[in-house]
């Protein structure tokens, strides 16, 4: 059997958690200064943290919402690729000199790029569908073992206390523990659609015993992550955070990398190509923000479950420290799955307010009125660029954002959700195996009236998705081109006796 020593080297038992399990954090000093009392248990105190932790309502599940989405919107997806293929791979608009051109070529290759969100919706589903050869890569990748077979002095008794205390967090959790001396500290992954694992490191083991407090409240954040099964689509080894991370670096080879190309170059072409760069640009925010927001919006939830268990000064020391450890390019992957320091440190220092969960409430709808707002903003230039006049670009672009970005069965599901989860955001943690949450807790007095400002929202989305459209998008000659075949039968129309 495979021994694990204790014992570890120095500064790693200090390090709570790496870029890829809690990115960010701040300076303690904005959320608590000296003369402060500390909210919650008592921050010098390292004896048990309470069993009833938790109590912060959980938000809707907007990651899982998000991939939903997803799935909804695959057959829109299909058609827009066929017209991609239309366009470029064919001469039915645009006539065979034009297709066969650098110009076009270049188009291709961004349109490649443009297939991973297609990509990271598979991989969702990937990790979703199969969650037992993930977490089987994942023990091979990690050096994982049973935290009961660890065999080590002092060892055996840290991982007992550490599964005793994951017993009351998330029942049914298994520990493991690295033997590899890297990754990260804690983290939780899948090894089937009912089993769970919290993977452990050497380093974790000794910050047990050196900031047990800290070591605790990562136990509280990871387990909050358990209890909303969000460790089916995230967490270590997940085939979607990781095309999520790479999909900027995909999209500036493949995306934008062939169009400046063109420019620099002097391609006859390259002059034209403004208004396409706009419209390939704009598929990169258009398809991160909802995914990116939902992967935000479950860490600070994580994060306000773990200020519950051991008060947010505690959790703003591991973040720091976590911070403090990275490397500049791991900080600025993580931000696509972890939020900013400065919005974690806004969120820990309002964790008890009613702001902190009004805006998990509200996540899921804001991103996606961000989202419309964002792709509206870049087609208008792209239209004008592409000879629209400028009236006519705002005009096609208001109505493109109101057939395409405002669907009503997608706001109507989330104004439902929001008016429902009230009633049933107990019983979603016993989906995955977690107790039901036995209270509104120290800051869910005003839950029921949060809900309600939260539907607010969607409810005037909704309101504006239910008008007639305006016609704009059939009147305008750049997005609705006459067709080369139609072109010529109506030359020869014309020229006939």
């Amino acid at each position: 059997m495979k021994r694990a020593r204790a014992e570890t080297p120095p500064g790693v038992a200090d390090g709570p958690i790496d870029g890829r399990a809690d990115a960010g954090g701040g300076p303690t000093e904005a959320l608590d200064g000296p003369a402060r009392a500390p909210d919650g248990p008592t921050e010098a105190t390292d004896g048990p943290i309470d069993a009833a932790v938790g109590l912060a309502s959980p938000p809707p599940p907007w990651l899982w919402l998000a991939l939903v989405m997803y799935l909804y919107e695959l057959p829109s997806t299909a058609k827009w690729w066929h017209e991609q293929v239309t366009w470029l791979w064919t001469s039915e608009v645009f006539g065979p000199e034009v297709v066969g051109g650098a110009a076009f070529a270049a188009l291709r290759v961004t349109t490649i790029s443009q297939a991973m969100p297609t990509l990271i919706v598979l991989a969702g589903l990937a990790t979703v569908l199969l969650p037992h050869i993930r977490g089987r890569w994942t023990e091979w990748r990690h050096a994982l073992v049973d935290a009961r077979g660890v065999e080590a002095p002092g060892a055996e008794e840290t991982c007992r206390e550490i599964q005793e205390l994951l017993d009351r967090y998330a029942p049914g959790a298994v520990l493991m523990v690295s033997l590899s001396g890297g990754g990260p500290p804690i983290r939780v992954y899948a090894r089937g659609w009912r089993t769970r694992r919290v993977a452990a490191s050497l380093g974790y083991l000794g910050m047990w015993h050196s900031h047990p407090r800290r070591a605790r409240a990562l136990l509280a954040h990871e387990a909050a992550h358990l209890a909303r099964g969000e460790h089916l689509i995230t967490g270590l080894g997940s085939p979607f955070t990781t095309m999520v991370t790479a999909w900027p670096v995909v999209f500036l080879a493949l995306g934008v990398g062939p169009l400046i190309w063109l420019v620099i170059a002097h391609h006859p072409s390259g002059s034209l190509m403004s208004a396409q760069v706009l419209t390939v640009m704009v598929k990169l925010p258009q398809m991160l923000i909802v995914p990116v927001a939902a992967l935000w919006c479950i860490e600070l939830a994580a994060d306000r479950y773990a200020v519950d268990a051991a008060g947010r000064r505690t959790v703003a020391e591991a973040l720091q420290a976590a911070h403090e450890r990275e490397s500049r390019i791991r900080r600025a992957g993580s931000v696509l799955h972890h939020p900013p320091r400065w919005l974690r440190r806004w969120f820990l220092a309002r964790a008890h307010r009613p702001s902190a969960p009004l805006l998990l409430l509200m996540a899921g709808p804001l991103a996606l009125l961000v989202q419309a707002v964002v792709v509206t903003a870049f087609a208008v230039p792209s239209l004008i660029l592409a000879g629209d006049p400028a009236r006519n670009a705002v005009a096609s672009s208001l109505d493109l954002a109101h057939r395409n970005l405002l669907p009503v069965p997608l706001w109507t599901a989330i104004l439902v959700i929001l008016l429902v989860w009230p009633a049933v955001e107990g019983f979603w943690p016993r989906l995955w195996g977690a107790p039901r949450l036995s209270g509104p807790g120290r800051s869910g007095v005003r839950r029921p009236c949060l809900h309600l400002v939260a539907a607010l929202l969607p409810a005037t989305v909704l309101a504006a998705a239910l008008l007639p459209h305006s016609g704009a998008l059939e009147r305008d000659p750049v997005l609705r081109p006459v067709p080369a075949s139609a072109a010529q039968n109506d030359d020869s129309q014309t020229s006939a006796p």
